[in-house]
């Protein structure tokens, strides 16, 4: 709702700008001669501008402690496009996006095999994501000022992978089948314990059309706002779990493997989804 929002007001600031220079050439070249719009040949370099907007809003509400940063996770794989123009109407889209995480916690657990509670040893469990995307389209546009109408269609493959990793300070052994460990996420199974929890990787692919604006507020530097509607489909494949626990009719470790089902998504999305990107062309 907050990009939908700012994306309303970039429209209402465009159209404002707009009129002041409709009758000049500045819409075409800047006082000092610089050419305002992207020419045949170019390219170009965006990125999302979510966390701008969000600095200058906490800014003017007096609440802005930091500068614009961007996370980089598997949860917020934050896009960056690029295009090539091929003249004035035209241009080739790309868009990568990368989220990468990874998690450490520990755990401190009564050393076994001794009664002082301040001897301890370390428990730690580990998480690493990954969400990986490629996409291309093509663009089509509008408008000889300042602000440009662009429309066209994308499509997007992708793939993810998620893994939990645990380690236990405190051992199985043959005087200590019940090792005292700590419980990160469920992993005490009642007789066992997950040491590591990998969930199949899952490849996606989407397809969608978008139309929207861009203005040109310094030349060859812009402001886009786009909305998109498309469909999208994604398959995780079987992952699996490695579980350790006693074996007391052998009187040993036993490390076992179970599987952990996958499954499929597809969805034709019709609800809109505000895009706020600024734009470098060189």
């Amino acid at each position: 709702m907050k990009k939908i929002t700012l994306l309303i007001l970039v429209v209402v600031l465009a159209f404002s700008v707009r009129a002041q220079d409709a009758n000049t050439t500045e819409k075409f070249v800047s006082k000092k001669g610089f050419a305002i719009l992207p020419e045949a040949g170019d390219f170009s370099l965006g990125i999302d501008a979510t966390p701008f907007f969000s600095y200058a809003g906490q800014l003017l509400g007096g609440n802005a402690a930091f500068a614009p940063s961007f996370n980089w996770t598997a949860a917020n794989p934050m896009r960056i496009s690029g295009k090539m123009v091929i003249d004035a109407h035209t241009a080739y889209r790309v868009a990568f996006r990368l989220g990468m995480t990874n998690k450490k916690e520990s755990a401190y657990k009564t050393q076994d095999g001794q009664n002082d509670p301040l001897v301890t040893v370390e428990d730690v469990w580990t998480n690493s994501q990954m969400n990986v995307g490629l996409g291309a389209g093509l663009e089509k546009r509008r408008g000889t000022g300042r602000l440009q109408g662009v429309y066209g269609a994308m499509a997007m493959l992708s793939f993810g992978t998620n893994k939990d990793s645990y380690e236990y300070g405190n051992a199985y052994s043959k005087t200590n089948t019940s090792p005292n460990r700590n419980d990160f996420n469920g992993n005490d199974l009642t007789g066992g314990w997950v040491m590591e929890d990998k969930n199949g990787t899952t490849f996606g692919f989407e397809a969608s059309a978008f139309v929207g604006v861009e203005y040109f507020f310094a030349p060859k530097f812009s402001l886009s706002g786009e909305f998109s509607y498309g469909l999208g489909f994604s398959s995780t494949g079987d992952g699996s779990a490695t579980i350790q626990s006693w074996d007391a009719a052998n009187n040993s470790v036993k490390t076992s493997t179970t599987a952990i089902g996958g499954g499929s998504f597809f969805a034709l999305d019709t609800k809109a989804i505000g895009v706020l990107n600024l734009n470098f062309y060189f």
